[in-house]
């Protein structure tokens, strides 16, 4: 997507400008999306965004700028104004650029680029709209949305680092809405992966129709939650999103480096009971929050900003974002 000597001559810039570090982040991204509203199409958009990030560190300050140019001149212009302030005698000289290859953990075999299957996403829509219409006659309205994207993504560092990736995200998403004249509610269900339409084999849409449609009707006919305190069960998935904004946010190198986190001087210390047990797995191929060969290289790339908080069987490593 960048022409190799050309990333190579704006990072030599950057270095000569006094930077300690600098990347350059190139992403081409296309999406597609088909949505239907009670049974009838009522969106269907594509798009292409393209841009390239400039990320560069003076010690431990980060600036970041970014266009969508890939002019070599425009890439050293936006160079030059986040080094304005900055500006010092060189430091650091930059490594050659060293392709590296990445093995694909993410079969996939329908990418968007290829077809973006517009036809037979309304079909599979349509089968989840007619399952959930035939629950009830209190469903009232029905929506149905497939969301697919395909990221081409290349690095280049001040290290030498040259990589290359291409990600592929297919994610399938119901709502229902239920009334009875008095109150209403929703059901929802959106199943996602990191591969291409083929994830749809994997999903079926008379099942998927009647989850969303039991979620709406069993919330409709509810009693009001009590108030107080009380035990609480948290189910396995749903846990990780209590986790990450509860204790995710604070765990993160930016918010620990500026001291904002109550946990950037628990260096090696318990941050919860001794029960609890947190496990990420980010190797499973093609699931939607799996980590990518490409993202470790690229985070591991960096200057290394990262600091450790543990609990019993739990350890987050903090890495600069």
């Amino acid at each position: 997507m960048l022409n190799p000597s050309t990333a190579k001559s704006v990072i030599d810039h950057a270095m000569f400008m006094g930077a300690d570090f600098a990347e350059l982040f190139v992403e081409h991204h296309h999406s597609g999306n088909v949505e239907l509203l009670s049974g009838e199409v009522d969106k269907v958009s594509s798009g292409i965004d393209f841009g390239i990030g400039i990320r560069l560190f003076f010690g431990h300050k980060v600036l970041y700028g970014y266009t969508n140019s890939r002019d070599e001149e425009q890439l050293k212009k936006v160079t030059s104004l986040l080094c304005a302030r900055d500006k010092r005698d060189q430091i650091a000289a930059a490594g050659p650029l060293n392709l590296s290859h990445l093995n694909d953990k993410h079969p996939m075999s329908e990418p968007l680029s290829r077809d973006q299957h517009v036809a037979d996403k309304v079909d599979f829509l349509r089968h989840v709209d007619q399952r959930i219409r035939a629950e009830s006659e209190k469903i009232t309205q029905i929506i149905g949305r497939v969301g697919q994207r395909e990221q081409q993504i290349e690095i280049f560092n001040s290290r030498g680092l040259h990589v290359s990736d291409t990600r592929h995200y297919t994610r399938i998403a119901a709502t229902a809405v239920a009334t009875d004249g008095k109150e209403q509610s929703t059901g929802f269900d959106a199943p996602g992966a990191l591969t291409g339409w083929e994830f749809h084999h994997d999903i079926d849409p008379v099942a998927m129709g009647e989850r969303v449609a039991r979620q709406a009707l069993t919330k409709l006919g509810a009693q009001t939650c009590p108030s107080g305190e009380m035990p609480v069960v948290i189910g396995n998935g749903f846990g990780g999103v209590i986790f990450h904004e509860a204790c995710g946010h604070l765990l993160e190198t930016t918010s620990v480096a500026k001291q904002a986190s109550v946990f950037h001087d628990q260096m090696g210390e318990m941050i919860a009971s001794p029960v609890v047990s947190a496990v990420d797995d980010g190797t499973l191929a093609n699931a939607w929050a799996q980590l990518t060969s490409m993202m470790k290289v690229w985070r591991l790339s960096i200057p290394s900003l990262s600091k450790t908080v543990s609990s019993p069987r739990l350890w987050s490593i903090i890495w600069a974002a």
